[in-house]
């Protein structure tokens, strides 16, 4: 586990489920705001639920929860993609990084950010990057 200033970063359990769902539904619901291109589902919420059951489950992209006395305040989804053109070949892509609007300048995304790059290192990866909407 990661902790700093009574905020602790780890992997999600199934208990961190439904709050995950959350994030993930306020993640995508605000880059709709932005950029029209991020137009979303009518069932964004079920689908948000989906998602995070499966995120759990498998463990396939890494994904971190920030939580603050036990209630899940933010989290970061990442995954390796393979680069045949570069040297290294993989590359680590933040995709996904929600903290709740209350948390916000508290330092949170930074610790999702750092346990990233501490998760690259450990796999041997030399490249993150990070995806965003262009608006």
């Amino acid at each position: 586990m990661y902790a700093e200033s009574a905020v602790t970063v780890r992997r999600p359990t199934d208990e961190d489920a439904q709050a995950l769902a959350e994030l993930i539904y306020r993640f995508y619901s605000l880059n709709e705001e932005f950029d029209p291109m991020w137009a979303t589902s009518p069932n964004l919420r079920d689908l948000a639920a989906d998602e995070a059951r499966e995120l759990v489950k498998t463990q396939g992209d890494l994904v971190l929860v920030a939580a603050r006395d036990s209630k899940v305040v933010g989290y970061v989804r990442a995954s390796a993609e393979r680069n045949r053109l570069l040297r290294h070949g993989t590359v680590l892509n933040i995709k996904e990084l929600y903290v709740k609007p209350e948390e916000r300048r508290l330092g949170v995304a930074t610790l999702l950010v750092e346990r990233v790059l501490d998760e690259a290192r450990k796999a041997g990866l030399r490249y993150v990057s990070v995806e965003f909407p262009s608006a």
